[in-house]
């Protein structure tokens, strides 16, 4: 699938909110917007279909779009795709002033994805490789009550029996939490170590993450500030 190369950007909400929501510009500011009672109920939820038969396993080509103001309230997996499996390829495609969350324990939540599937029951039926190059996501406020220790990821919450290559990305200004932690700490994965903070971003030119659970999976949290080989 191709998004048309013409497009730029896209906001998701009423077009009388759409220069307030461009205008967002910390995860805060995010969160603050999308609580708003005055606006909530005017808002348009973003609702995909996912999970108990199918997940996204195809190539996206977003050609440098922007997304803004995803509002997505979920009660399983959240994220622009809330399932992947093996054989996605999503590229080039910014997910910015967003506000992803997940009500339910046991799910994970992402910017680009949530979880990836891994299994034999739905989506590609196997483990294999996910693909993400040329993404941002930028200015989001992401929220899960999952009870695990990564419950909440920036680029993607986990990978649970397949492997993500991660190509060119780039993630800034964002605030993932779960049961009120938020991903401040030193995640290694491959031969690079991230190290979160909350100050600075940093493209990542390529970085591997292997497949299963564990806080390895935790890639692009809250702000990288440093990039360091081991």
């Amino acid at each position: 699938f191709k998004i048309a190369d013409d497009i730029g950007a896209i906001v998701l909400q009423p077009e009388v909110f759409a220069a307030d929501i461009m205008a967002l510009n910390s995860a805060a500011q995010t969160k603050a917007f999308f609580e708003d009672t005055t606006k909530k109920s005017q808002f348009k939820k973003w609702v995909t279909v996912g999970y108990n038969g199918a997940s996204f396993a195809g190539y996206l080509e977003g050609n440098g779009v922007e997304i803004y103001g995803l509002y997505q309230l979920a009660t399983a997996y959240a994220g622009l795709f809330p399932i992947v499996d093996a054989g996605a390829s999503i590229h080039n495609i910014a997910v910015k002033n967003s506000y992803i969350t997940s009500s339910t324990t046991s799910y994970f939540v992402g910017g680009i994805f949530g979880y990836s599937t891994g299994s034999t029951s739905y989506g590609a039926k196997a483990s294999g490789l996910i693909w993400l190059d040329g993404c941002v996501v930028a200015n989001c406020y992401m929220r899960s009550k999952n009870t695990n220790t990564i419950g909440s990821g920036v680029l993607f919450g986990r990978p649970h029996n397949d492997s993500v290559v991660v190509d060119n990305c780039m993630v800034y200004g964002n605030d993932a939490e779960h049961l009120g932690r938020r991903l401040k700490h030193t995640v290694k994965i491959g031969k690079l170590v991230l190290r979160f903070n909350k100050h600075g971003a940093l493209c990542v030119t390529h970085a591997e993450v292997a497949k299963g659970g564990g806080a390895k999976t935790q890639l692009l949290g809250q702000h990288i500030l440093k990039v360091t080989a081991v």
